[in-house]
């Protein structure tokens, strides 16, 4: 099979853009190496928040403040009480059952205990959330209480 000279041609120019002559492919082009001492960055960075006030050390940013309104969940306060105190009656419960004031027959002792748990360990975390607020104690506010 025959090649005409104009496909020889074509294959010739290709092969010297390329830089191939015997398979190996060359850049005729060396990399030349970045300056790394430069200090842009640095500099963009400084310049990017000059436009705002320096902060006094106890000052907070107000770009990380809630957006959200300033209201006291009473609703999920008094829920955070309520579980609380129907946690730990069901403990009572179960401690009377335990130590026989109330007959094991009647009642059983690890649902009291489990259900008791469960119960009482959210009631507990909002709870203290809301006391902790309350007293004006520094990284607690009523945003750490679940709502709906």
């Amino acid at each position: 099979v025959g090649t005409s000279a104009r496909g020889r041609q074509s294959k010739a120019r290709v092969a010297e853009r390329l830089g191939t002559m015997g398979g190996a492919t060359r850049r005729s082009n060396a990399y030349s190496k970045i300056d790394t001492e430069t200090n842009d960055g640095e500099e963009a960075l400084k310049d990017a928040f000059a436009h705002f006030p320096p902060l006094k050390p106890m000052e907070r940013d107000p770009r990380f403040e809630s957006q959200l309104m300033k209201r006291t969940p009473i609703r999920e306060i008094c829920l955070a009480v309520f579980l609380l105190l129907l946690g730990t009656s069901m403990y009572v419960v179960a401690l009377l059952c335990h130590y026989g004031h109330i007959h094991p027959k009647r009642v059983s002792k690890g649902g009291f205990a489990a259900l008791g748990t469960l119960v009482f360990l959210p009631g507990f975390y909002m709870t203290r959330i809301a006391y902790y607020t309350w007293r004006g104690m520094r990284g607690y506010t009523f945003d750490r209480i679940p709502h709906q």
